[in-house]
């Protein structure tokens, strides 16, 4: 009889190590996962930043702005950015006389679906990006990953505040419309339970260039 309860008390304390080691194993397996969406997440979002601001910062270069307003009004539905468009002068020096460029610069919100998010269905999108040399056809020119859930583009006078119809003020006005101002926000494309970290969010404001 001791023989009996000694093997059955060996597989009740073998099921419990099993069960413990199990759980570990899932556990680690999680953390894995969730420091691979964090990584990856963080990553896309230096990169879409980076390339963004590269753009911006390059809006009006070699245009005359008392001449021509070097963008569209950003187009927003629902209070996110939906289309954008801006322009930049590349002057070729090589030639005689100097060739002017125009290159023109388009953002679209365009949707990849929806996304839980803490346990809430979400939208999310990319942007995608288009360039066209001298009025010629678009083309594509690269896309951020399909994971935002926020996308806003707003121009700011010197006060670093909103304008409402910047491209008419700036018609009017060149010198009031000082920089623009980018805010996005990426969701972690998987993640498990117990993520920590869900969404990561991004905003800068840049100076036109003069």
């Amino acid at each position: 009889m001791h023989v009996i309860f000694d093997n059955l008390n060996a597989l009740v304390i073998g099921g419990v190590v099993v069960m413990v080691i199990l759980s570990m194993q899932m556990r680690v397996a999680e953390i894995n996962i969730e420091e691979t969406a964090n990584y990856m997440v963080k990553r896309q979002g230096v990169d879409l930043a980076t390339w963004m601001e590269d753009d911006l910062m390059s809006l009006g270069l070699n245009i005359d702005k008392s001449a021509e307003v070097p963008f569209i009004n950003p187009v927003d539905s629902a209070g996110i950015t939906v289309a954008f468009e801006f322009m930049q002068d590349s002057i070729n020096t090589t030639v005689s006389p100097p060739d002017t460029i125009r290159i023109t610069t388009r953002y679209d919100l365009v949707s990849t679906g929806t996304t839980e998010v803490d346990g809430e269905n979400v939208n999310i999108y990319a942007v995608q990006r288009r360039q066209r040399l001298d009025g010629g056809p678009w083309m594509d020119a690269g896309r951020s990953p399909g994971i935002l859930s926020h996308f806003r583009i707003d121009m700011l006078n010197r006060d670093a505040v909103p304008i409402s119809n910047p491209a008419g003020v700036a018609a009017t006005n060149p010198d009031s419309i000082q920089n623009t101002r980018v805010r996005f926000t990426l969701v972690t494309p998987f993640g498990t339970n117990r993520s920590t970290l869900s969404r990561i969010y991004y905003g800068s404001t840049l100076m036109i260039s003069q």
